[in-house]
């Protein structure tokens, strides 16, 4: 017994145009707000400020005295 063929056909893809976006097509480049910015340099400002910290901690030996 022969297994049975589907009958039905198959979604064609969408063939591509060969055209690349232009400019129209993608939104103007619009910059974060002023708070915003401010408030991610003071996230990175603080992580680096952990690292060192933790580092001298390690480095020195001073977190094995907690």
């Amino acid at each position: 017994m022969e297994p049975e063929q589907n009958t039905t056909p198959s979604p064609t893809p969408e063939e591509p145009t060969g055209q690349e976006p232009t400019r129209e097509d993608k939104p103007a480049y619009e910059p974060y707000k002023k708070s915003t910015r401010i408030k991610a340099w003071l996230g990175v400002a603080f992580m680096v400020f952990l690292v060192i910290m933790y580092t001298y901690a390690f480095a020195s030996g001073k977190i094995l005295l907690f």
